[in-house]
C-alpha cells in the first residue's frame, strides 16, 4: 500500500503519524511524509510594498519556516523509519489543501492520510478548509486520524496492544463492499474487534414508519440487506473471529453511525465513499461529511 502522509508539527499531525505506526497496514507499505509551507502570507507581490530593510526580514522569515519544515520532515521520518517504514518526503509550498491534492495527484497514493485539524486550532474551519476538502477532491481514500485514549494506550508494534475496535458502516452499495473488502484484507490481530452496521432509513413523520414495515417491497429490502450484511461478517473473519453485526432502523443514517461509535468505543469508523455523479452521491456523501466532522474517532473514507 502506497501512503501519503501529511504532517504540519500540529498533536493532531503527531497523532497520525502516530496511528502509522501503529495500525497493522499491510506489510510492505510504503510513505510519503509531505509538509506544505503555506506561503499565502508571503506573497512575492507585497515585498513592493516593503522598504529594503522589511524585505531582507521577510526573506529571512520565510528561510526559517523552510528550514523548520525540513526540520520537522527530517525528525518524523527517522521516527518512521525506526518503526521499519520505507519511504520519502516531500516539502512543498502554497496553500495546504491544494498542495496535498496535487501531491496525491501526481504521487498515485491508495491512501492520504492526515490529522483532523492543524496549528491554527479552530477546529471546525480547518476540517472544513483542509481535511474536508482533501477527503472531497482526492481520487483515493483517505483516512482523517482523531486521537483517541485507545490510540495512545497502544505500544509500539510487536510490544503487545490493546485490541482495535473498528466499524464497518455497511449498505450493500459497491463503496460499502469496497470498504469491506479494505478492512478484510488488514492483517487484523486475532484480538480485533469489528463491528459491521447496516442502518435502513425509516421515516417517522406521518407514521411513515408504520407503513414502511408493512410494505412488502421494504420487507425485501430488509431481508436483502441482512443476507449482504451476513455476508460480509463472513469475509471479514478471515481476518479475526471477532466480527458482529447490527442491522438498524433510524431516520437519519449518520447520526445512527455516530451513536453506535460512541457506545462501542470505536477506534475506527470505515465506510465507502462514492464519485460525484448522481443524487444517491449527494445523499451518501453528506453521511460521510457528517461522520467525518462529528466522529469520535478516527474515520477512513474508501475509495476504488
Amino acid at each position: 500500500m502506497k501512503i501519503l502522509l501529511a504532517t504540519d508539527g500540529s498533536d493532531s499531525a503527531k497523532a497520525a503519524a502516530d496511528f502509522l505506526l501503529r495500525f497493522p497496514f499491510p506489510q510492505q507499505s510504503s510513505i510519503t511524509l509531505l509538509t506544505v509551507i503555506d506561503t499565502s502570507v508571503f506573497s512575492d507581490d507585497s515585498l513592493s510594498d516593503l522598504d529594503e530593510d522589511q524585505s531582507q526580514l521577510l526573506r529571512q522569515t520565510r528561510q526559517t519556516i523552510r528550514e523548520d519544515g525540513e526540520q520537522l520532515l527530517a525528525a518524523e521520518a527517522a521516527r518512521l523509519r525506526h518503526a521499519g517504514w520505507l519511504g520519502s518526503t516531500e516539502l512543498r509550498m502554497g496553500d495546504p489543501a491544494e498542495a496535498i491534492i496535487q501531491a496525491a495527484e501526481e504521487l498515485q497514493p491508495d491512501l492520504v492520510v492526515l490529522g483532523s485539524h492543524g496549528l491554527m486550532g479552530i477546529k471546525q474551519f480547518l476540517l472544513g478548509s483542509v481535511s474536508d476538502r482533501v477527503r472531497k477532491h482526492v481520487r483515493c481514500s483517505v483516512l482523517i486520524v482523531r486521537p483517541s485514549p485507545t490510540l495512545l494506550l497502544q505500544p509500539e508494534p510487536g510490544k503487545g496492544a490493546q485490541p482495535w475496535r473498528i466499524l464497518v458502516a455497511y449498505d450493500d452499495s459497491e463503496p460499502a463492499r469496497k470498504a469491506a473488502a479494505l478492512c478484510a484484507a488488514l492483517p487484523l490481530d486475532e484480538k480485533a474487534e469489528v463491528t459491521v452496521v447496516s442502518v435502513m432509513p425509516v421515516v417517522h413523520m406521518y407514521r411513515q414508519d408504520v407503513r414502511q414495515h408493512l410494505n412488502e417491497i421494504w420487507q425485501q429490502k430488509r431481508h436483502a440487506l441482512a443476507t449482504a450484511l451476513n455476508d460480509a461478517v463472513g469475509a471479514l473473519r478471515w481476518s479475526t473471529p471477532h466480527v458482529s453485526s447490527e442491522l438498524r432502523e433510524s431516520a437519519d443514517v449518520a447520526q445512527e453511525i455516530l451513536d453506535t461509535a460512541t457506545k462501542s468505543g470505536t477506534d475506527l469508523i470505515v465506510l465507502g465513499y462514492k464519485g460525484k455523479t448522481a443524487i444517491k452521491r449527494f445523499l451518501l456523501g453528506s453521511i460521510t461529511s457528517r461522520v467525518a466532522h462529528h466522529a469520535p474517532c478516527s474515520v477512513l473514507a474508501v475509495r476504488d
